[in-house]
This record gives C-alpha cells, structure tokens and sequence, in this order.
C-alpha cells in the first residue's frame, strides 16, 4: 500500500506538472476530511470485535457507517461548488464528479479491518496489491494520456470503489457467528472523536497549503509527506500485525519503550542517504524535497509509541480518555497549521506535523498513567510471562 502510494507521486513528478499534483492532492485532501461523517471509529471498532470473537459487529457497523457517509455526497458537491467559485473551476468540478464515490471509498473498506482482526494478513497482502497496482496503472495511464484532473480522479475512484464492493462481498462469507459486543456503537463514536484529530492531521495542512500557498507548493509538502508516509505506514502495519496479541494480553505499554528508544536510531541513520532516493524518484527538479523531508523522518520515534499508545487507549475502552485526549490534539493541531503554515510555508507544515505527534503523546501518556483500567490494573499487577512470549515472539 505504501508502495503504491509512492508510486503514484512518482507518476505525478515525473509526467506531470506541479500544479497537477497539488490540485490532485487537494481533492484527496478535502474528501479525506469529509471521512468524519462516515463514523471512522467503526474500523478500530471492527478489528478489536473481530478480533475478540463478536463477528456480528462487523456488517452492523459497516451499514451503520455506510447510511452516515451518504452525507458526505451533498457535502462535496457544496464544497466542489465553493472551490469552483473561489479557487479553481476545475477543482471544483472534480469534487462534484466524484462526490457519488464518496460513500464507497469511505466505508466499504472495513473489510481490511475484519482480515486484519482475524490476522489474514497474507490474504490482505493479496487483496490489496490488486487493488492498489490496478490503480497505479489506471492513474499512470490517466496522467499521461489525458493530464486531466477530472479523468484521473474518477479512474482513482472508480478502481478503489470497485474492489472495496467486490471485496467487501466476499469477506461476509467469512463470518463464523452473529455474536453482538453490545457496547461496539459506543465505541464507535468514541473513535470517531479519537480518528477526527488524524483526520485533521493528514488533510489541513494540504488545505491550509493549498489554499495559503499554491499548488505547486502543495505538490512539494505532498511529496515530503509521501516520502516520510512509507516509513510510517510500515510501523502502522507492524502495529497492526500485534493488535490481536496484544488485545488478548496482559502486557503493558511499559514493555515498548525499548523499542521507542531502539526507533531513534532510524531517523539518523536516513538522514544523509535520504538525498538518493529522492532524486532517483522525484528528478531533479524537486530536490528541496530532500531537506524538509531529513527533518520530517524525526517523527517516527514518536509515531511508532504514539500508536502502541492509541492501541492500550482502545484495548482497555478508556472512551472518555480517548475523547479528552482527541479534542486536545484537534485544537492543538489545528492551531499550529493556522500559525505555522502561514509564516513559514511547508517548513511551518513540517514542524507542525512532528510537533502534533510529540504533543498526543505526551497526553496520551499521562492519560493511561493517570486512568487505569482493570485491564492495565491486572497487568501492573502481575504480567502473565506465557502472553508476554506469545507477544514477543509475534513482534
């Protein structure tokens, strides 16, 4: 998945212009901050469920997302219709033409989630490099063939809507029971609140750029962050690959603070052989990418225990820790885009972005300190050493 993200930025660097590929993450950017709607949290909720044994959640939560995210069709047609008036018409109009996917692309992925729960990861290995390589080479074509906004953006949607219906059909025949964890829906929104802080993150700031700056900025902030994302969607993978261990443990948060402290040593071993692969992938003509993107690879110590953090977060159902903690990180993200994108451009996009992690991490941690649940008192307690093994040898 990460690949093929990179992939896809490639494509855009070397066959098509700046302004092209800001535009392209703009709408990306502007539906991603629509996913709200669609009540994310159900994904979590979904892979935790699953994960525990309640298999009825998952086409109940998936419905449920589903009928939220119709709002978000009229929701883009409005905002297309304000990009049409204010920034660019054909923004504007690519936001209108692809608001009908909006439902598809937003909540019929949960099907990741329920192979993920079960551990299948080879299967959502396969699964998703047909899907993802099928949509490399439908952008690829569209870009060079047409280099048109509109054609490329409902090629990209049309792949991802098509697979997530197909796959989505077939993951229900893979449910072995009805069984309700009837607190899921709490939990939902609960996530949701924790996802919308995320949400912000990944999508204001290319609005902010996009908007503040100009698309061809937005093109060079997207590279740096594309970049530095391969990096972090491997850790994300990872942490994911122990979700359902470490569900079903009793280990504590304490146990990973070895590896934040061996995650250091990653950023600066990157640092000086960065310039390589950006050059070989982006040309020549976007090597400023290569100092912000050194500086930005300084997050992933924290992304890497911030993760694990959100996961004992959910495992011991703290909701309204994870609500207090979410509404701090919305208004503080939030703020320091608003300050810091302004007065120093991608440079204020790349410091707050590192910045935001450090912040919820801090939180985060003082939350589970300060709020124990039975879970983490049973674990202070005394660690079961079999659970601790399995976990470890899974990591």
């Amino acid at each position: 998945m990460a690949l093929a993200a990179l992939l896809i930025s490639v494509v855009f660097a070397r066959f098509a212009d700046k302004e092209l590929y800001g535009q392209f993450l703009f709408v990306l950017a502007t539906f991603g901050l629509f996913l709200i709607i669609s009540i994310p949290g159900t994904r979590i909720v979904v892979l935790r469920t699953i994960a525990q044994g309640y298999d009825g959640v998952y086409s109940k939560a998936t419905r449920f997302s589903f009928l939220w995210s119709l709002l978000g069709v009229p929701l883009a047609v409005i905002a297309g219709v304000i990009v049409y008036l204010f920034k660019a018409k054909i923004v504007g109009l690519s936001l209108i033409a692809c608001a009908l996917f909006f439902p598809l692309v937003a909540t019929l992925q949960n099907w990741m989630f329920l192979l993920k729960g079960r551990s299948e990861f080879k299967k959502l290995t396969i699964y998703n490099s047909i899907k993802f390589v099928t949509n490399l080479v439908v952008v690829m074509l569209s870009v060079i063939l047409t280099k048109n906004l509109i054609f490329i953006l409902l090629g990209y949607f049309l792949v991802h809507s098509f697979f997530n219906i197909l796959y989505y059909l077939k993951s229900l025949t893979l449910l072995r029971n009805d069984d309700i964890d009837p607190g899921w829906k709490g939990q939902s929104y609960a996530l949701t609140i924790m996802d919308v802080s995320s949400i912000a993150f990944g999508q204001v700031d290319i609005i902010f750029i996009g908007m503040l700056l100009s698309d061809e900025r937005l093109a060079v902030y997207g590279l740096v962050m594309k970049f530095v994302d391969v990096f972090l969607k491997a850790i994300k993978c990872t942490v994911e690959g122990i979700l359902p261990a470490l569900f079903r443990s009793k280990i504590t948060i304490r146990y990973f603070y070895k590896f934040f402290a061996a995650s250091f040593l990653l950023p600066i071993v990157l640092y000086p052989l960065v310039k390589y692969p950006v050059v070989l992938l982006y040309s020549q003509k976007y090597a400023e990418v290569i100092s912000f993107s050194q500086v930005y690879l300084a997050v992933i110590p924290f992304y890497f225990i911030n993760s694990i953090a959100n996961c004992f977060m959910v495992k011991y159902q703290l909701n309204k820790e994870i609500n207090l903690c979410r509404i701090i990180s919305i208004i503080v993200v939030v703020t320091l885009y608003a300050v810091l994108i302004p007065l120093y451009g991608i440079w204020g996009g790349v410091i707050a972005s590192i910045l935001y992690y450090v912040i919820q991490l801090i939180i985060n941690l003082l939350l589970l300190k300060l709020r124990k649940s039975r879970y983490s008192q049973a674990s202070v307690n005394g660690t079961d050493i079999r659970e601790t093994s399995s976990l470890s040898n899974t990591i």
